[in-house]
This record gives structure tokens, sequence and C-alpha cells, in this order.
């Protein structure tokens, strides 16, 4: 059974756009979206 990183397993449930904010490292990013989208999950 082929083991699972730290980092693989936090990214499993992000999709593609909340993938690239977790990631962002250029200064402060603003985040907008709708409720129910992932915005506290990506925090």
């Amino acid at each position: 059974m082929p083991s699972i990183s730290p980092t693989e397993n936090l990214f499993s449930g992000l999709s593609d756009r909340q993938r690239e904010a977790v990631m962002h490292r250029d200064g402060p990013l603003l985040i907008i979206a709708g409720p129910g989208s992932g915005k506290t999950l990506v925090m």
C-alpha cells in the first residue's frame, strides 16, 4: 500500500483553484467567493 505524504493528504480535498490559493506565496491574496465555497478550508 503506497504511503501518502502529509502534503498530499492536505491537498486531497481541494479543487485546483483552492490549491492555487493555498500555494500562493507572493504577498497578500484576496479571496472572494460565495457561501459554502470552501474559503475557510483554504485558510
